[in-house]
């Protein structure tokens, strides 16, 4: 059998670079550090540290403790890890996998079956062991649509997840997956223990879950705060603070809560913001993220028949925006404008060119549609969160779109609304983005634009691009990859279910007084280590 680590030294280069949502200076370059911001290496609690609390600003809050939503630090992804814990964790700066809740992860030569091995003597928060049973158990769970996981699409690649013992899974897949570790460390790696959530309802699950994770629920109101205190019981040692997630609207929100001390630890979006920061010498962890910044456009998901199911109006968006514009209106020129699927920092970039701004042929493909089409006008309706960037984003998008022939009409909501009318296709236009990890780009992009895709928000069914796609998630080394992503942004440029704008620069923010935190996949911060320094 191969180590995880050696079945991914392929495939698993820089994955967290040291810049997020759309740019950034360049000498923030590698997730282990950039410009002496990322926190310096400082253990973990011990118990004269117990004690202390440590809030954080969320972008989004977790929209529920039901398995399968926490994947993004952007969407409450450090509030489902630490009740959770995480069977792996993918190292950035090391750029490989280890393991968490799991002693090993092993594969065969082909790596269509991985082999994992349980800690002996974990427990779940109510007593219970954390066994081989429980881990297929949450495998099913991710399977099932009615769980509506996010990482639904990943889960299925797996044929069967047996408990060989009480100790030990091994996962067959439908096909050879190298990337297959990226999986366990995001939401299908929070194991949930069987008995305990058939015990109880999906409502009282949502807000009194119970996990293997550092900390334990205290008090939950949606969408505004929650509090966590230590689980006197983790099997990974002492845990030190109280955590307190709080929802603060936009990055500047964050910033200007972080600057009066209201928050130790915040999650910024924007390169305007990320620069802000690292200005003002905040320390932190920042991610730059291929296509985290895009435009959807609903394709005929939850039945929507309007004008974008015709791919011609869907070009007419990507071919109108002007991407440096609107990285100038937006991010003061500091961002990352691309219309390309990968960034250049990616280890899977090969000059991949994506649709370019040309005004000229978005007004004459809007036209063209306008003709086959005389009950429409031009009318699209843009769904925009409440931030502040956001809806200064759908501002710059409207005239955008409007001198293409366009007629634009901008709705606001909460970001959690949006959030959730992305997730259930109620939306004809909105403003979002993907959260890839460069450690497996093929899984993210396979899940945000194949039909069933957890992520597949437009609703996009496209058979030759959907064949890319899993050509793509097939090939075995990077030359491979390259050359199947090349025909994936072939594919895309003509179906194009979403337009990208930029790459996407997260940065989370950390105080100096907090120490002993560390990044996983997609911005996620793990608290299980982390104690405050007077």
């Amino acid at each position: 059998m191969k180590r995880t680590t050696g079945a991914f030294a392929v495939l698993a280069a820089a994955t967290l670079t040291l810049t997020a949502c759309g740019g950034g200076p360049d000498d923030s370059s590698s997730a282990s550090g950039g410009g002496g911001l990322t926190p310096a290496e400082s253990g973990r609690c011990t118990e004269d540290q117990v004690g202390g609390t440590i809030t954080m600003g969320e972008y989004v809050m977790l929209p529920t403790f039901m398995p399968g939503q926490g994947q993004y630090g952007i969407r409450g992804g450090a509030e489902s890890a630490a009740i959770y814990d995480r069977l792996m964790r993918w190292n950035p700066e090391a750029e490989e996998f280890e393991p968490k809740l799991a002693e090993s992860l092993e594969s065969n030569d082909d790596n269509t079956v991985w082999t994992l091995k349980l800690r002996e003597g974990v427990n779940f928060s109510n007593g219970d062991p954390v066994t081989a049973e429980d881990v297929a158990f949450t495998i099913g769970l991710h399977q099932d649509p009615a769980t509506r996981s996010v990482v639904m699409t990943d889960a299925m690649q797996i044929e069967e997840a047996v408990a060989v013992d009480e100790q030990t899974v091994e996962f067959t897949l439908a096909e050879p997956w190298a990337g297959f570790p990226v999986l366990l460390s995001g939401a299908a790696g929070e194991v949930i223990p069987q008995a305990a959530f058939e015990a109880s309802t999906p409502e009282e699950w949502a807000r009194n879950p119970i996990g293997a994770g550092a900390f334990v629920m205290d008090s939950y109101t949606p969408d505004q705060n929650v509090v966590l205190q230590p689980n006197p019981d983790y099997y990974g040692g002492p845990v030190c603070p109280t955590l307190e997630f709080i929802r603060i609207p936009g990055s500047q929100g964050t910033i200007d809560a972080f600057q009066t001390g209201e928050l130790q630890v915040g999650v910024l979006r924007g390169a305007k913001f990320v620069t802000e920061a690292q200005d003002s010498e905040f320390q932190g962890f920042e991610e730059i993220i291929s296509s985290g910044s895009v435009i959807n456009m609903n394709s005929g998901n939850a039945g929507y028949d309007g004008v974008l199911t015709d791919e011609r109006a869907r070009r007419a968006v990507g071919h109108a925006m002007d991407r440096d514009l609107w990285d100038q209106r937006l991010a003061g020129g500091a961002g990352q404008p691309t219309s390309a699927l990968v960034a250049e920092s990616s280890r899977l970039y090969d000059n991949q060119e994506g649709p370019k701004y040309d005004a000229e042929e978005a007004k004459r493909l809007v036209d063209e549609v306008k003709a086959e089409n005389p009950d429409w006008d031009g009318s699209l309706e843009l769904l925009i969160s409440d931030g502040p960037e956001n809806v200064e984003a759908g501002v710059v998008a409207k005239a955008m779109l409007d001198a293409a022939g366009f007629d634009v009409s901008i709705v606001n909501a909460p970001v959690s609304q949006v959030t959730a009318r992305q997730f259930t296709g109620d939306y004809e236009i909105v403003i979002g983005g993907l959260a890839p990890s460069d450690a497996d780009l093929a899984s993210t992009f396979a899940a945000a634009m194949t039909p069933g895709g957890a992520t597949n928000l437009t609703g996009i069914d496209d058979p030759e691009l959907t064949a890319a796609l899993t050509e793509f998630k097939a090939a075995a080394d990077v030359d491979s990859q390259k050359e199947a992503l090349n025909r994936v942004q072939e594919v895309y440029n003509r179906v194009q279910p979403f337009a990208v704008m930029a790459n996407a620069e997260q940065y989370v923010i950390v105080d100096e007084s907090v120490k002993g935190i560390v990044p996983t996949l997609s911005s996620v911060m793990l608290f299980d280590g982390a104690y405050v320094e007077e």
